[in-house]
């Protein structure tokens, strides 16, 4: 992604309302609310895998700080 605001909005987007941007791109069950089930989900389903799982994680301490 080119443009770094973009870059934030989607994340803070992402923040908002995690099942709506995820469902754009991954197969999550529309009943599905809670973030560490969606994430159990995907990574069952081989939809992502531990290593990408580790990464978006890594990122997402770095933006968002060692709140979760």
């Amino acid at each position: 992604m080119n443009n770094p605001m973009n870059f934030i909005q989607m994340l803070n987007q992402l923040k908002s309302n995690p099942l709506a941007i995820l469902s754009q791109r991954y197969n999550i069950p529309q009943t599905m609310n809670n973030p560490n089930d969606i994430i159990q989900h995907l990574m069952n389903t081989g939809q992502v895998s531990q290593s990408q799982y580790n990464a978006a994680s890594q990122a997402a301490k770095q933006y968002f700080g060692n709140k979760h």
